[in-house]
């Protein structure tokens, strides 16, 4: 029997390895993989959800903060060195885009590198100049990794059509087989919504709670804090603004919550609303159709990817607080018949395709072209 494969993930910050990545390192660890783990370190150590991967420290800052780029930069290759993987796997924008300038002769010989694309930086649709520069900066450093693999469709077919020179694979996202299980939701004429996200400013809470003044039937669940790396975080204004006479008492700051209390949070909702600017394809989303709980959310990749405007949710433009306030109207003035088609919608529309077994049978499966069978 030869050497287990060794596969090095690497992400800018533990919050991404634990709610983005926690379940496809188990599964990969379970298939007989050595994996590791390299992010920036957190106080008090990294945790016992994160310890059974060995984590490395290496910071990629998620802004651009030129001393810390090139420390992070410059200790890639001796991190290597140390951990002598086989993969080299890249996750999220900060940490993928600096890694892949990394000249290849300061690599060991023999690394293949791969990067999830969880959504890239940049918009498709209406770039400003910061798109376009981004857009052309992946399209420059796709040769620098063997493998792509995208869990937005619409990101890789506009990598395909731009003609992105390494290999590109649609992995997809998925969901725990146990979100399927979960009883459907119990119409109220009043109903619940939840978010669930970072309190920062580009997942669009603010607007939510704009456009939740005036439709006084719907009471909120906010699961999710600002972390401290945050750049726009907006904690403070959602607290004032949840604490305003037109929402006292409908709205409950749940703070940052595990998956199974998620699981139990998800059970009070009728429906989840995500008001994002900027998404991949995100698994908040997946987990409420999956539970038969039809989704609210801006017509941005991923999210329109998900849901159909009518169908198994409703459809909004960004940062238009008026229109999200027309959708949740449109949800609160349904009866329990037309609720139920709206709910049975959502659950069909992710089974089988978003359960996380499949998207997991789907990476061993393009780590096996590279050669890297477990």
């Amino acid at each position: 029997m030869g050497a287990r494969r060794t596969v090095l993930h690497v992400t800018a910050v533990p919050f991404t390895a634990r709610k983005l990545l926690l379940p496809q390192l188990q599964h990969l660890q379970r298939a007989g993989y050595c994996v590791r783990l390299a992010c920036a370190g957190e106080k008090g150590g990294w945790g016992s959800d994160l310890e059974p991967f060995e984590p490395v420290q290496l910071a990629f800052p998620r802004e651009l903060a030129v001393g810390p780029l090139i420390r992070a930069v410059t200790s890639l290759p001796a991190v290597l060195r140390d951990v002598q993987p086989d993969l080299l796997h890249l996750h999220s924008p900060a940490a993928a885009l600096p890694a892949r300038l990394v000249l290849r002769r300061l690599l060991p010989p023999q690394l293949k590198i791969a990067y999830t694309v969880h959504g890239f930086a940049h918009a498709w649709d209406h770039p400003d100049a910061r798109d376009r520069a981004l857009a052309l900066v992946e399209r420059l450093l796709a040769p620098r990794a063997d493998l792509m693999l995208f869990q937005s469709a619409e990101d890789y077919e506009q990598a395909r059509a731009r003609r992105f020179r390494t290999t590109l694979r649609l992995l997809g996202n998925g969901v725990e087989d146990s979100w399927f299980d979960l009883p459907d939701p119990v119409w109220r004429p009043a109903p619940t919504v939840l978010f669930v996200g970072r309190l920062v400013r580009e997942k669009g809470i603010v607007d939510l709670l704009l456009a939740l003044r005036s439709v006084p039937d719907i009471r909120l669940l906010v699961a999710g804090a600002a972390l401290d790396s945050d750049r726009d975080g907006v904690e403070d204004e959602v607290r004032r603004l949840a604490a305003d006479p037109a929402l006292s008492g409908r709205v409950e700051l749940l703070g940052m919550q595990s998956r199974d209390e998620l699981r139990t949070t998800l059970q009070r909702a009728q429906a989840l609303v995500l008001p994002s600017y900027r998404e991949g394809v995100p698994r908040s989303v997946i987990e409420a159709l999956a539970a038969g709980r039809p989704a609210v959310v801006t017509d941005i990749r991923g999210c329109r990817e998900l849901v159909q405007d009518g169908v198994n949710g409703f459809v909004v433009p960004v940062a238009a607080p008026s229109a999200f306030a027309a959708a949740l109207a449109k949800l609160a003035t349904r009866d329990a018949i037309s609720f139920r088609r709206l709910s049975q919608a959502a659950r069909a529309s992710v089974d089988p395709g978003r359960r996380e077994s499949r998207v997991f049978t789907r990476l061993i499966d393009a780590y096996a072209e590279l050669g890297l069978s477990a």
